[in-house]
């Protein structure tokens, strides 16, 4: 028997999840996110407290900092659920077999083909066996969160995955986003909805996000219920699973009346709707959160930091035209062509309302 240190651990796990061992260990976003999928190829249907702590528990020994490792694996799960990887499902209320609110579940393997012919590979097989064959899981590329392969000369790549069983998901529908509309004409329809419903009550431990607090700083802008008087995005805690995303109308300190999400983009997740709603909000309130462009690590390349979370079908965006990259000062980055910004940066201002963080005076 031979004792291994720290780093030969990392080298016999990376190598586990079929990753390079050379340029990678189990804590960098490539080791968490194949650790994460591998649990989930065993644990799913779950709730993504179960699957976190699982993945959490596994590595917590090889790192100094456990805070920052949990803040990891749970961001890396964010970014599997918004390429597609696993999805989100609400469990029925009254639903006594399960202590989880919304659980976890595999999204079947498949692929997103793009046009220049290349292919991003998508979801979990079951017991993590992938019907991908030996030469073609050796071809894969994997980027942060994001895995995909590059056709060979004459190869149909698209033709060869459907023949392994995987299922073809039509780029157009991955990419599919909610209607364009004016900031105030989106928070309007909420606030009408909002009006109408019943007297809400006492919901202890309501957490909302400070329109008046810098739109720089995302995890400064939580707050505990007090006095607060107007229409907030909040989250409101659950006897079991994660915390429920709501819109509260509140008067000094008491709420009013209350609303969960989703109410009207019903195919995205709670926050993907909630985090679209705030940045309305913040564009109403004369106070739009910010993006900023910074240059690449190459001359045709550039860097875009978000300050705020996003919708997934904004990252889904970023992840067919370029790739997450370490952030600096920001919620988080991703590397673009230079040829793409302008249209990502339309983008951004038409369907989130969002400015350059230059023009801020």
């Amino acid at each position: 028997m031979r004792r291994i240190n720290i780093s030969e651990l990392h080298e016999l796990g990376v190598r586990s999840l079929g990753l390079d061992a050379s340029s990678l260990d189990l804590t960098s976003v490539e080791g968490i996110a194949g650790a994460l999928r591998r649990a989930a190829g065993f644990s799913c249907p779950c709730s993504e407290e179960e699957l976190i702590a699982y993945v959490f528990q596994s590595i917590r020994d090889l790192v100094s900092n456990t805070e920052e490792l949990h803040d990891l694996i749970d961001a890396t799960l964010q970014a599997l659920l918004g390429y597609g990887d696993l999805v989100e499902c609400r469990m029925l209320a009254g639903d006594a077999a399960n202590n989880s609110n919304t659980l976890l579940y595999l999204t079947p393997p498949s692929f997103v083909a793009r046009r220049d012919g290349s292919v991003f590979l998508l979801g979990i097989a079951p017991d993590d066996l992938s019907p991908l064959p030996a030469q073609y899981l050796s071809r894969v590329e994997r980027d942060g969160h994001v895995r995909r392969i590059q056709p060979l000369t004459e190869e149909n790549l698209a033709l060869c995955l459907v023949q392994f069983g995987f299922w073809e998901l039509p780029l157009d529908q991955w990419l599919r986003t909610p209607l364009a509309e004016p900031a105030r004409q989106y928070l309007t329809r909420f606030d009408e909805r909002l009006g109408s419903s019943p007297p809400a009550g006492s919901i202890p431990g309501l957490r909302m996000l400070d329109p008046s607090k810098s739109v720089r700083f995302y995890p400064g802008r939580w707050t505990q219920l007090r006095n607060q008087t107007g229409k907030f995005v909040g989250r409101r805690p659950q006897a079991y699973g994660a915390d429920l995303w709501c819109y509260a109308e509140i008067e000094n300190g008491h709420i009013q009346k209350m609303l969960d999400f989703p109410q009207f983009e019903k195919r995205w997740r709670p926050c993907d709707e909630a985090w679209r709603l705030q940045s309305a909000i913040d564009a109403c309130n004369s106070k739009p959160q910010h993006y900023r462009v910074r240059p690449g690590p190459t001359r045709e390349t550039s860097v875009l930091d978000l300050f705020s979370p996003v919708p997934l079908w904004a990252q889904r965006r970023w992840d067919l035209t370029g790739h997450p990259t370490p952030r600096s000062g920001s919620l988080f980055s991703y590397v673009l062509p230079a040829s793409a910004l302008d249209e990502e940066l339309r983008f951004l201002k038409s369907m989130l309302w969002l400015i350059d963080s230059r023009e801020v005076g």
